[in-house]
């Protein structure tokens, strides 16, 4: 196997407040290989989108990245100067954000807006940029692309918007892609047409992603591997079809007995009780214990490793629901 493109080493940040410091991120390690896409899933502040944001060195005070590396084809974006971290984001590693409409300024029309992305890491004249923009629209299956660089945000449809800021991450072939739910807001059909033209694009440009999400059907459609996030932690990790058909840790089970599709009829939803933990008074055994119907006096004692509990598959837990047996 050849050296991951991005390796993410215990990356930790937090965010200092009048209430206390929040831990958002606590250690996290990963890496990911070219052509790879990799599913960040978990619920609603468990640190997804914070650790998308950490690795392209957009978190601003109060919060700060005080530990780890993240190493983008050999280069520490952690210790990067800014205006080295301006020539890498956008060209080299890029970002699809949510709402589009957050991302496209309203008042500036597309072409503006994709030129000026193609310049900022290209030195082209204007007419070559417009070509280069055009290009990138018809790659991502808008008809008609001189005519609608044209247009303004407000006269594009969501599923349209979404495919812009997908052309525009894109447009110069990055060696890594964050996507942060960027379907979550669009009805199924679109977010279907969506998730294959990305899919269809990473595989042509042998592009990483890291797909951020909350919807593991998604994600089994979608990504190679899989790591569950609870508590800013990564608590299991693995091929997304073993992950989600023989999971080891308890909250992915519980996540995966969250989804109704998969629900007996007739029979209430085995939900997780219990809430999440506060980032700012992390415990200091697994985050998990006290939501957790396998917890023993082992599980508060202190915070277990990330262990390997199978081929290519790692969760951090006393009592794994499955293990490779010794």
């Amino acid at each position: 196997m050849s050296a991951p493109i991005l390796e993410i080493e215990g990356l930790r940040t937090q965010f200092a407040t009048r209430r206390g410091t929040a831990h958002s991120v606590n250690g996290i390690t990963l890496s990911l290989q070219r052509g790879e896409i990799l599913g960040l899933v978990g619920e609603s502040g468990s640190g997804k989108s914070v650790t998308g944001l950490s690795v392209l060195g957009l978190i601003e005070p109060p919060g700060r990245i005080v530990g780890g590396q993240v190493r983008l084809e050999g280069v520490d974006l952690v210790t990067a100067s800014e205006p080295v971290l301006r020539s890498i984001r956008g060209g080299r590693i890029a970002m699809i954000f949510q709402d589009p409409m957050m991302t496209l300024n309203p008042v500036l029309s597309i072409e503006t807006q994709m030129v000026e992305a193609v310049r900022a890491h290209a030195a082209v004249s204007r007419a070559d940029a417009i070509e280069w923009a055009a290009a990138a629209l018809g790659r991502v299956g808008i008809p008609s692309p001189h005519e609608r660089l044209k247009a303004y945000p407000h006269q594009f449809s969501g599923g349209m918007r979404q495919r812009v800021v997908t052309a525009i991450a894109l447009l110069h072939d990055p060696a890594v892609v964050i996507a942060d739910e960027p379907t979550t807001a669009l009805d199924v059909t679109i977010q279907a047409q969506i998730l294959a033209l990305v899919q269809t694009l990473v595989r042509e440009s042998q592009t990483a992603m890291i797909w951020i999400s909350h919807d593991l059907s998604v994600v089994s459609g979608l990504c190679d591997r899989v790591a569950v996030m609870y508590g800013g932690r990564i608590v299991e990790l693995g091929p997304t079809e073993d992950v989600l058909t023989r999971p080891s840790h308890p909250y992915t089970r519980g996540l995966i007995d969250s989804i109704p599709g998969d629900a007996v009829p007739a029979q209430r939803l085995r939900q997780i009780p219990g809430m999440p933990p506060s980032p700012f008074a992390m415990p200091a055994g697994c985050a998990f214990a006290p939501r957790c119907t396998r917890r023993t006096a082992e599980c508060d004692a202190d915070m277990p490793p990330l262990a390997t509990v199978g081929h290519n598959r790692a969760a951090r837990c006393v009592h794994p629901l499955w293990a490779t047996p010794e």
